[in-house]
């Protein structure tokens, strides 16, 4: 299947699909958002969070998907006041350079969950692994202040697919 296939799919569907299996794993929607940046304006994405604290990227525009087990909610090693002043980052093992400085999304359209099951508007700085494979975002929910790291790498569209 390729990428806009699956994003057919979504559209006819009126993004209310709950399940998806990834690497062979089922899934379900808790929440599922459309969004975009203020230094992306024109380059909205779909965030997708399931039950199990896993999580879908979206990315229209590149035609990519990336995809995190868990949300990281605070990465331990980069402070508060480092976010978005450190050029590059070590995690992992591997080197993140930032490429998406002092950003803001915003929620275009809530598609499924409430308001308490998708994440909303974020200040955030993405790194991006030399590799590109790879995404660090980090940042602070607007609502309440609280750190939002998101620490994901690109998912072959063969491991995804809509049930």
């Amino acid at each position: 299947m390729s990428f806009d296939d699956f994003y057919n799919e979504l559209q006819e569907s009126k993004f209310s699909k709950t399940k998806f299996l990834i690497e062979g794993k089922e899934k379900t929607v808790k929440g599922m958002v459309l969004l975009v940046s203020k230094n992306s304006p024109e380059s909205p994405y779909i965030k997708t969070l399931f039950t199990d604290g896993s999580f879908l990227l979206i990315l229209i525009e590149d035609k990519q998907l990336f995809y995190a087990d868990s949300l990281l909610g605070r990465l331990e090693t980069v402070s508060d006041e480092e976010i978005g002043k450190l050029e590059q980052i070590i995690y992992k093992d591997k080197t993140y350079k930032l490429v998406n400085k002092d950003d803001y999304q915003y929620v275009l359209r809530r598609y499924i969950g409430g308001a308490q099951d998708v994440e909303g508007e974020v200040r955030f700085s993405d790194y991006i692994s030399d590799d590109g494979e790879e995404s660090l975002s980090l940042g602070w929910l607007s609502e309440t202040g609280e750190r939002a790291d998101v620490y994901c790498k690109i998912i072959d569209l063969r491991n995804v697919e809509i049930l």
